[in-house]
């Protein structure tokens, strides 16, 4: 039987790419390319996402979308949407009335479902990603280039062209800057390093091109429930710690885990909190209490 085998193996290569242990140095690669764009636009309509505003979540029944629509769905007052290659399925997961689900087929090209679920939005978060070695979850095309390269271009191109927009969330992940050092050299065998820094520059660009704030935040492994994915974290239920303490720094700079509910948590207040405005960082997990609205709101300030 060759499933073990598989199995196997991409645990093998998971523990290899996400045993952050050791200490590495920062990279002195952070910057978005074209940040200062997006900062400097001129017809900018940046403001933080507040209570009434429609908000879609691009990726909400994976682990950190799942975290991330109920977040919203618990502060109340914003019109929370997702999207799920299936409907029922999506409606399945996320359990909530309260929230619409829209069906979305990431490979395809064809936009008119995008641009259904984007009508009216001031706030979308992009949560997608599939494994990045491969496996059968590859099946169909479902490659680290068509979705967290081509399928988050489209995404973005869409987003530029909505006048409602103002705040785009993305989740990629650490190491997209240091493909050239270990662990990130074998994590990005396949491309999903180089993959996810092209979203990053796409999402960087629409911001700049529709005149709206954005944020890219990189995770570190991440652990902790929702398990939605085949690794190591999943495979022995590594939770994190007790905590929803984190340690986050400009650019990619860190190693380490980062529990999904702490990283749902920072894709919130980089939502709502008008002081992140187009900044790229990375996140890990500490065994510290979970910051407070303020305490965010000062890290976004020294970023």
């Amino acid at each position: 039987n060759s499933m073990p085998r598989i199995v196997y193996f991409v645990a093998l290569l998971s523990v290899l790419s996400s045993s952050w242990a050791f200490t590495m140095p920062p990279s002195s690669r952070g910057a978005l390319p074209l940040k200062n764009a997006a900062r400097e636009s001129k017809t900018s309509r940046s403001a933080a996402v507040e209570s009434g505003d429609r908000v879609l979540v691009i990726g909400g029944t994976g682990g950190v979308g799942q975290l991330t629509v109920g977040k919203l769905q618990g502060r109340g007052g914003f019109d929370v949407r997702t999207t799920s290659r299936s409907k029922s399925r999506g409606e399945e997961v996320i359990a909530d009335s309260g929230v619409n689900v829209f069906e979305l087929d990431l490979l395809s090209e064809d936009t008119t479902a995008l641009e259904a679920a984007m009508d009216g939005v001031a706030g979308v978060v992009i949560s997608v990603g599939t494994t990045a070695f491969p496996t059968a979850r590859w099946k169909g095309g479902n490659t680290p280039k068509a979705i967290d390269e081509e399928a988050v271009k489209r995404i973005a191109s869409v987003a530029a062209k909505v006048d409602t927009m103002k705040k785009m969330v993305m989740v990629t992940s650490v190491g997209v800057d240091r493909t050239g050092e270990m662990p990130f050299l074998i994590l990005n065998l396949f491309g999903v390093l180089d993959a996810k820094r092209s979203g990053e520059q796409a999402v960087a660009s629409a911001a700049a091109q529709g005149g709206f704030d954005y944020a890219v935040i990189r995770p570190g492994r991440l652990v902790g429930g929702p398990f939605t994915n085949l690794d190591v974290a999943k495979l022995l239920q590594v939770e994190g710690g007790a905590e929803n303490g984190v340690s986050i720094e400009k650019g990619d700079s860190l190693l380490g885990d980062c529990k999904r509910d702490a990283c749902a948590e920072a894709v919130v207040q980089s939502l709502i909190n008008e002081d992140c405005k187009n900044l790229e960082y990375s996140i890990i997990s500490t065994e510290e209490k979970a910051l407070t609205e303020s305490q965010w709101t000062e890290v976004f300030q020294k970023l």
